[in-house]
């Protein structure tokens, strides 16, 4: 499968986030790493991103689930799959959002992002 878009991958895990990059830019996805939300809040500032990959558990005093309100406040149609390393069934993701439970085959990801319709408004 190949798919060509900007991603902003939030992951604080250094290696998962590394492999994420290599894999994921593998087919053709253009990845931007972010350890936690602030980051990402800012990397979001300075590209346009097509789509977004963010664990729920972060670092720093924001959670992933709100770090998605604030990315959809900027950009209602921007297309969101969390990641969690925690029951994937229970932890707060909205309903209409794919969740994957950690650890998650890279090509799923990239498969869902590919697909993923923009979210109703």
């Amino acid at each position: 499968m190949r798919c060509s878009c900007t991603m902003l991958f939030v992951e604080d895990n250094h290696l998962i986030a590394q492999y994420a990059v290599e894999a994921l830019n593998a087919v053709g996805l253009n990845v931007h790493p972010a350890p936690d939300a602030r980051s990402a809040l800012t990397l979001f500032a300075q590209h346009h991103f097509d789509c977004a990959v963010i664990d729920i558990e972060l670092p720093g005093g924001m959670d992933g689930l709100e770090l998605a309100r604030q990315l959809r406040s900027l950009r209602p149609d921007l297309p969101i799959v969390f990641a969690t390393g925690y029951d994937a069934t229970l932890c707060g993701a909205p309903a209409d959002a794919p969740v994957f439970q950690k650890p998650y085959r890279f090509e799923d990801i990239a498969s869902a992002v590919c697909a993923a319709p923009p979210p109703r408004r």
